[in-house]
């Protein structure tokens, strides 16, 4: 049962689930608990709650705070103690960065314009002392943005967008400074004065008390300073209502789901709906269709959203589907089309029985898919039969911002792969259908198959960002299941591991970067092949090409296995290429020393050298054709 359907006895937990701090995160689509870690915290006063407000949301979460108010230089941190840290949090205090000399500027735009540049130029200066290990270790760092004040000082009525209104002003730093973390790896902007303005900035933000430069929460801090005048002022709280503590969990709550988006924890695939009273008001085949205006049209936005994002989309409903087909543009009036959805099931059948055949099609597990259905009966018939299924749909209100907020339907990047998953799902889908009309090895020989090999040296590839997401999302063909992030990957770089990549089309579609396998000293320490090429032998082809690299460097290949809950794609992969099980270690595998394994000859395999996905026009020999059956 998800937290939904829980809630939906009370309303009071329902709307407190939906309006509390975890509003511009919802966890409803969240199956496993945050796990517990360590993180730093470097900045102002506004930082330096958060380790305590943090173990508050989760225990398990330790924040260390480093004061960086008025320095300029990061003070030494010890390697150990930074080597504990998943990320960083860093907060530039705006006292700092701006200073009092902005109040004190002629009136003339270009004054402000030349503050600005000058402004600007601090901010990158400082900016790059906070983020140093970041710079060193490619930390994962989330850096605040800054709070923007609630209206132009200088009125109601001066320019909006003028360098002389201080909200304007503080804009633009907040546009400059996503753009310096934009520039660098694994360095991500938190929208505060968003967050703030979410939950009501004159609620959780002081800009009519403290000089602008504040910038941060109201407080109490100098309340006792003020105790001897002739009629001394009741605390802060008694004259503005306050939510501090709140708009911090809420804080934490957003850094903590990007956190959790990054380590690709419960990602949602696929999600899948239902039609009448779901996807439009009221039941088509009846005649009762009610307007789409309102939810339903929001809701179908949701659905686009979702696969540009490279979430797949389904339709399983019980309906005629020749009605259905034949009124489609009249009941969506054209918003949506049947060709967005990579999978449709349309029939009086179980949706059971559906949900499972397009799982099969789709070579998909039930944690990774979201259900979306008004019917109670069919919500609870679902789950009882595939518990891992998140189920939505009792709340129509709810579905648009937990669908696109949650931190399991998003990612940090959308590579080319993810925008155009749905067309390869089909193509993926007609390719299966061919391979049903034809023997195997008939079926292999039309695929016209082609595939190209190249090694990634650093995490500032261009292919980097799609490699880290299939070592994070493949489950079925992973050798080991380990998850990465950017700051693991730049550690493995930095000791010589190697990070070979596989990219692949056919005369269906082209597929993108499909394999991923990091090589130490002739060991394949993790190999993992997307599950829409399974069966293709494209895996066959990829570890042939390894195999002889290593052995043309005089090195013994072997490669691991560790059995996971999901890899059953992966257990027999090295023994029938000829590797043996190493007696003394249960998980690797030592590869014959006789013939290394071989390209199946239904595949052209091409190899680009290290670096080819930089600059291609610089590496000799790029694209050296291989022959099938001797690769070299």
């Amino acid at each position: 049962m998800t937290q939904e359907d829980a809630a939906s006895d009370d309303s009071d937990p329902l709307f407190a689930l939906h309006n509390g701090t975890c509003y511009r995160t919802p966890v409803d689509l969240q199956l496993t608990p945050d796990r517990g870690g360590r993180y730093l915290v470097i900045g102002g006063c506004l930082a330096e709650p958060l380790p305590a407000v943090g173990a508050r949301i989760n225990p398990g979460m330790q924040g260390d705070f480093v004061l960086l108010n008025n320095l300029d230089v990061l003070p030494p941190i010890p390697a150990e103690q930074t080597a504990a840290y998943e990320f960083q949090i860093i907060h530039l205090p705006l006292r700092t960065i701006l200073g009092s000399a902005y109040f004190r500027l002629p009136d003339e735009i270009t004054a402000h314009e030349e503050f600005l540049r000058e402004t600007e130029a601090y901010l990158a200066r400082y900016l790059a002392n906070a983020l140093r290990l970041n710079t060193e270790r490619k930390l994962t760092s989330f850096v605040f943005g800054f709070l923007v004040p609630q209206q132009n000082p200088l009125g109601r009525f001066q320019p909006r967008y003028d360098l002389r209104n201080l909200v304007h002003f503080i804009e633009r730093l907040n546009m400059f400074l996503a753009a310096q973390l934009a520039s660098r790896q694994n360095a991500w902007f938190v929208d505060l004065d968003q967050i703030s303005s979410g939950m009501g900035k004159k609620l959780c933000q002081d800009d009519m008390v403290w000089s602008y430069t504040h910038g941060t929460t109201l407080s109490d801090g100098d309340h006792d300073h003020d105790l001897q005048r002739i009629h001394a002022p009741a605390p802060m709280q008694r004259h503005y209502a306050q939510k501090w503590v709140e708009f911090f969990e809420a804080t934490l709550h957003e850094v903590f789901a990007m956190a959790r988006t990054l380590r690709a924890s419960d990602p949602v695939k696929l999600v899948v709906v239902d039609l009448d009273d779901t996807l439009w008001r009221g039941v088509a085949a009846e005649g009762t269709l009610g307007i789409l205006e309102g939810w339903p049209m929001g809701f179908i936005e949701t659905l686009l959203i979702l696969k540009r994002r490279g979430i797949l989309l389904g339709i399983v409903s019980k309906n005629d589907e020749a009605f259905i087909r034949a009124n489609w543009q009249r009941i969506v009036e054209g918003q949506i089309s049947l060709d967005d959805f990579a999978a449709v099931r349309i029939n009086f059948r179980s949706k059971v029985v559906n949900l499972a055949g397009i799982l099969a099609d789709l070579n998909l597990r039930p944690q990774n898919v979201v259900l979306i259905d008004d019917h109670p009966v069919e919500r609870a018939a679902v789950q009882a039969a595939m518990p891992r299924v998140r189920v939505l749909g009792q709340h129509p209100y709810y579905l648009k911002r937990v669908l696109l907020w949650a931190a399991e339907t998003q990612s940090a990047t959308i590579s080319f792969e993810s925008a155009v998953r749905t067309q390869m799902v089909k193509a993926q889908i007609r390719r299966e259908s061919a391979r049903r009309s034809l023997a195997p090895s008939q079926f292999l020989g039309t695929l016209e198959l082609e595939a190209s090999v190249s090694c990634l040296r650093s995490t500032g590839d261009l292919e980097m960002a799609r490699a880290l997401e299939l070592l994070n999302k493949t489950n079925q063909f992973n050798t080991t299941g380990e998850r990465h992030t950017l700051e693991s990957c730049h550690r493995r770089f930095f000791a010589g591991h190697t990070l070979y990549v596989l990219q692949a089309q056919d005369r269906f579609t082209r597929y993108g970067l499909v394999g991923v396998a990091w090589v130490e000293n002739g060991c394949i320490e993790q190999m993992a092949v997307s599950c829409r090429v399974l069966g293709l032998q494209l895996e066959d082809a990829f570890l042939a090409h390894i195999a002889l690299s290593v052995v043309t460097q005089g090195v013994a290949v072997s490669a691991r296995l560790r059995h996971t809950e999901a890899n059953m794609a992966c257990r027999s992969f090295y023994r029938r290429n000829g590797f043996v099980q190493v007696a003394e270690d249960a998980t690797l595998w030592a590869g014959s020393r006789g013939e290394p394994p071989r390209v199946p000859p239904h595949v052209k395999l091409r190899v680009g050298w290290p670096g080819h996905l930089v600059k291609t026009d610089t590496a000799p020999g790029a694209e050296e054709m291989l022959p099938a059956q001797a690769p070299t």
